[in-house]
């Protein structure tokens, strides 16, 4: 007779929070289980946090012009992609002019 594995206890994300703390987590217990979900939640909260965003940016030093250049161009992209939908959504549109009460 083979013994079967215990069952895998279900923690709540609540379980992880450590409330001393705004990224720091708490492991439940010594099971492999409740170390990954711990591992888990710490990723989560950092990214909720853009911790691992500002590390990654400030990796490496971006001159001011670089920066400046990059929010230009990001806009110029941006302002290029709304005027396409602009003009995609109105190309469908027909027009009516009306002078003196009669379509023309």
């Amino acid at each position: 007779m083979q013994k079967r594995e215990p069952r895998r206890r279900r923690f709540k994300k609540t379980d992880f929070i450590l409330e001393s703390s705004s990224i720091g987590v708490k492991v439940p217990d010594s099971s492999d289980y409740a170390l990954e979900g711990a591992l888990k939640a710490f990723k989560r909260n950092l990214k909720e946090e853009g911790r691992l965003q500002r590390l990654k940016a400030n990796r490496e030093y971006t001159k001011p012009t670089t920066k400046r250049r990059k929010l230009k161009n990001d806009a110029v992209r941006r302002q290029a992609l709304d005027h396409k939908k602009e003009v995609a959504m109105w190309k469908d549109m027909t027009w009516t002019i009306m002078v003196d009460g009669v379509p023309r």
